[in-house]
């Protein structure tokens, strides 16, 4: 089965239709919330999900934890200390998406929100 397919409907969320490229980034704002969020943590951490799967689930993780970022979610919150930890955990897998977050050479203030944290992460694995 497709990993979108499967995650979707695992998950209960919309797969898009044909013209949805990023369906991780796509996704409707009713399903990038700190509930959801903390579904996507749990569904990562499901050990009945294949490397392709769980590599969706991280894109869609971090996207969604930039979205709560960005709503005003305190980094402090249980559900995003949960979703860098997933990240952290699994930093060498997951390098390039650091390194996307992480945009170096940028000043924070013209990055994501979620960028200082994802910046912290790779600090401390160097």
């Amino acid at each position: 089965m497709n990993p979108i397919k499967r995650i979707c409907r695992d998950l209960g969320i919309p797969e898009g239709d044909k013209f949805t490229q990023d369906w991780a980034y796509e996704l409707p704002e009713e399903f990038r919330t700190e509930k959801w969020l903390s579904k996507y943590t749990l569904a990562y951490s499901n050990d009945d999900y294949s490397e392709s799967e769980q590599d969706l689930l991280m894109q869609l993780i971090l996207d969604v934890t930039n979205d709560c970022l960005n709503m005003g979610v305190s980094a402090n919150d249980e559900v995003i200390i949960n979703a860098l930890n997933l990240l952290s955990s699994n930093h060498q897998r997951y390098s390039e998406l650091i390194e996307y977050w992480a945009l170096d050479g940028e000043p924070l203030e013209d990055c994501f929100a979620l960028t200082q944290k994802i910046r912290e992460i790779r600090n401390s694995i160097r």
